[in-house]
């Protein structure tokens, strides 16, 4: 839950940001938790919670976390204690639906034993229903209507029921319960069950149809009537209708793409189809027409990589095919969350110009700018050459200011007017806000009308009811664009593409030619009668070189017509033409059913062998895949390498590799946590032969999250007891006093120091080593004789100086006439001069 997003005065209100996900883990929960916890510091855990797990062993990490004790700690408590806060309740007056079980393999048109188990918590009358691919089917035979009248009991009940298999490989069941008063049965969430049921054989044609949207009498038809009067089961649906999951695809061997736009298709199905050719050995076809192809925009999708054909325009069109000004509100409105994401309107908006961007060609220019109470150039003016590094400065558009829409407009077109993109073929630019603008909407008017005049055209879409949708509106009118008022931004991304078609239609050639047999003796033409009859169109691309694709059919002037490939452990074909308006002429020619009769036999994925017993079944969180491989005879086969792969409910593809654990048999799990319906397929090899591919599937039942129907405080205690905390209690949340550390215990830390000392050792020892290096002694002498020097002459000046000065001062004296007094210095006795001798002093000898 969450709040208003206070501050710290109102600590209580602090918004959260998460996802809702089914399933409780209290194992990882709290290993999680004690992992964050820093090492050096003592905590405590608080676990809200039911008790009611549906994955892992909270006991187990429980007694785990008990027995990590704090690395010298005086005393021996426990090293994380939780305390649990339990959510108790106890459900009364409620009935679900625990499971429905059928065999996960069977024959194809036997007849199977289906069990449906109900469990109620009191007495209850209501109706169950059976539905067999989506429609309900007689669950009470001899009795009017379909549904089964049940009443009852406290406990569990089992209803058994006979089903005959219809001719398909896929059977999908569901059981579901309806109470006669909806007081005796509070929680509908757990009231349906399903299961499926894989026959090996055969698999359909499915032609999705966006030539006609599949209504009777349309030309999207005449492609499957033509395969099933050669006998193919063929299923045609709109776009709306594709399927959406790879058990749906599973039924089918062979995917036909009729002239579908990629915006009709979810991406998630895309790479669903993906996944249906490279991993399943399924096959695909794409069929050309206006809205196919690089003019479908399907280029930058999963599918493009898998086309034997490149959706790049033909090098020999320099001039740019289409220029394009993407002009993005990033005002601060557009950080508003959308609901049920976690992302903003900004966010979703960029992802939308960014994926577009993506399905641009790289001869295409095109700019992006933001305006918010400013204008800034996002990407410059340019050709698309590095399409990723500008899909993602797109994704980095930031939200905040105000709205100035007109500007922004005026901008895009002096753009287009410049350069490469006043050449192109096609100039569009593409509007999008979620606010009113500033200014006079006026201007924006007249420059949409002003930009129409000179070829540019101006798409708008408005996000949200906080739009000026009428100015909008308008001005896509005066610019001769289109007009889209979303007020699910979800969406935004399916416009955006949609709008790139506009500027793909140069990829279109619609003139009349006649097709150039390139004898590449593919099985695809194998007999068809020649010459090949006129047709009136094609989408434009251009050939992969890669040699391992086949190219059965040309123009004159070589862009490709017909090609096939294997792609991973399926096949790709495309036909750049269309099977209906641009083949008018083939429609009558014997050629064309037996030419779109051999694309679908040789494409189209073999039939599955039932050469092994296969079993896939949910064991405690675990998906169980066993293999028994026994040869015509019934010995076992052994020493098999049994790759596969599974395929959980949210649509990722796990690895799994089987092991033999007996003879003939070979076994693997694989994590399976979430509900739904898990895919396996399996591909064993002997040797170097491949043997047939094994398909199976096993499912965990919805609504888990919802079976428990009281909580389970004796785990909650249990927890609390091992790790020392303490059971809380909601009716008195003053007394847990959570922030109190009075006996918490000290945890001590010790940190070891080798690695310190051994760096400051290896640094210490490098200063040592550069020392001694260093001839500090000759620096040393140098410099003191050098000082020593200076200092003597200094001092010889000295004396020099005070020498003279007395010289002088004696000389002087010398001249003067001026008797001294006694005692004075000319009194004194002079000394000789040198050489001579000294008066020797009279000797008297005593008397």
């Amino acid at each position: 839950g969450g709040g208003t997003g206070g501050g710290a005065d109102s600590p209580g209100d602090y918004s959260l940001d998460f996802d809702l996900v089914e399933g409780t883990n209290i194992e990882q929960a709290l290993r999680f938790a004690r992992a964050i916890v820093p090492p050096d510091a003592a905590a405590r855990l608080v676990l809200v919670s039911d008790g009611n797990e549906t994955a892992g062993d909270a006991l187990a990490a429980a007694r785990e976390l008990a027995a990590q004790r704090s690395t010298g700690a005086r005393t021996a408590g426990p090293a994380l204690p939780v305390d649990v806060l339990p959510l108790a309740y106890s459900v009364r007056n409620e009935v679900m639906v625990e499971a429905i079980d059928a065999p996960p393999q069977a024959q194809s048109e036997s007849t199977v034993p289906v069990r449906i188990v109900l469990n109620a918590t009191d007495a209850a009358t209501g109706i169950l229903e059976l539905l067999y691919e989506g429609e309900p089917i007689d669950a009470s035979p001899g009795v009017p209507g379909n549904a089964l009248a049940l009443e009852l009991p406290p406990g569990r009940t089992i209803v058994q029921l006979d089903l005959p298999l219809a001719k398909a490989p896929i059977h999908r069941l569901q059981g579901i319960f309806t109470p006669d008063d909806p007081r005796a049965d509070l929680l509908p969430f757990n009231n349906r069950a399903e299961t499926l049921t894989i026959t090996p054989g055969k698999g359909s044609v499915l032609i999705i149809d966006g030539v006609g949207q599949a209504r009777p009498a349309s030309e999207g038809l005449i492609l499957g009537r033509a395969l099933e009067r050669a006998g193919i089961q063929v299923k045609t649906v709109p776009t709306r209708d594709a399927p959406t999951d790879l058990v749906a695809l599973e039924a089918h061997d062979l995917v036909i793409l009729q002239n579908v736009p990629a915006e009709e298709l979810p991406r998630s199905t895309h790479e669903l189809l993906a996944q249906f050719v490279t991993d399943l050995g399924g096959g695909l076809v794409m069929v050309g027409g206006p809205d196919s192809f690089g003019a479908g925009a399907w280029k930058g999708t999963a599918i493009e990589p898998l086309l034997p054909v490149r959706l790049d325009l033909p090098e020999q069109l320099i001039v740019p095919s289409a220029a394009v000004v993407f002009v993005l509100d990033n005002s601060g409105s557009m950080s508003q969350r959308v609901g049920g994401l976690m992302r903003s309107q900004q966010e979703v908006a960029n992802e939308g110009a960014a994926l577009a961007v993506e399905t641009l060609d790289k001869t295409d220019v095109l700019a992006v700018l933001a305006f918010n109470s400013d204008t800034d150039v996002v990407v410059p003016m340019g050709r698309n050459s590095n399409p990723v590094r500008t899909a993602d400065r797109v994704r980095s558009i930031a939200s905040g200011g105000g709205t100035n829409l007109y500007p922004a407009l005026a901008k895009a077109g002096n753009m287009l007017r410049q350069g490469d993109a006043a050449k192109a073929n096609v100039r569009h630019i593409i509007v999008l806000s979620d606010g009113q603008s500033q200014g006079d909407p006026q201007d924006g008017l007249e420059t949409a009308a002003r930009l129409q005049g000179e070829g540019i055209t101006v798409t708008t879409i408005a996000v949200g009811d906080g739009a000026d949708s009428a100015t909008l509106a308008q001005i896509a009118a005066e610019g001769g664009g289109q007009f889209y008022e979303v007020h699910d931004p979800t969406i935004l991304p399916r416009i955006f593409i949609k709008e790139i078609r506009v500027v793909r239609k140069p990829l279109i050639r619609e003139t009349e030619f006649r097709p150039v047999d390139l004898r590449s003796s593919s099985p695809l033409l194998a007999g068809v009668g020649r010459p090949f009859p006129p047709l009136l169109g094609l989408v434009l691309t251009q050939p992969r070189e890669d040699p391992k694709i086949n190219y059965a059919l040309a123009t004159p002037e070589g862009e490709p017509l017909l090609a096939h490939w294997f792609v991973g452990r399926g096949q790709v074909g495309a036909f750049t033409s269309d099977a209906s308006r641009w083949a008018s002429r083939w429609l009558d020619w014997p050629g064309y059913a037996q030419m779109w009769t051999q694309i679908a036999r040789t494409i189209a994925r073999p039939a599955v062998d039932k050469a092994a017993e296969f079993t896939a079944q949910i064991v405690g969180d675990d998906l169980v895949v066993r293999l028994d491989a026994s040869d015509d005879e019934g010995n076992p086969i052994d020493l098999l390498s049994v790759p596969g792969s599974v395929f959980t409910p949210d649509g990722r593809r796990v690895p799994v590799q089987l092991a033999q654990i007996g003879p003939g048999a070979y076994e693997a799990r694989v994590p399976a946590p979430a509900r739904g319906n898990y895919v396996v397929a399996l591909f064993p090899r002997s040797g170097t032969r491949d043997m047939p591919r094994v398909v199976g599937a096993a499912t965990r039942h919805s609504g888990s999250e919802f079976r428990s129907l009281q909580s389970n405080i004796g785990v909650l205690r249990a927890i609390a007891d091992a790790t020392g905390g303490r059971l809380l209690d909601f009716g008195a949340p003053q007394s847990a006093d959570l922030f109190n550390r009075d006996g918490t215990r000290p945890t001590r830390a010790a940190s070891p120091l080798w690695r310190v000392l051994l760096i400051w050792s290896i640094a210490v020892l490098l200063l040592d080593v550069a020392t001694r290096r260093i001839a500090w002694d000759r620096l040393l002498t140098r410099e003191l004789a050098e000082e020593f020097r200076a200092q003597a002459a200094g001092a010889a000046r000295a004396r020099g100086e005070r020498a003279a000065a007395t010289v002088a001062a004696l000389k002087k004296r010398a001249e003067s006439p001026t008797i001294q007094p006694p005692g004075s210095i000319t009194d004194q006795p002079r000394r000789p001069a040198p050489g001579s001798r000294m008066p020797q002093p009279e000797t008297r000898n005593p008397k």
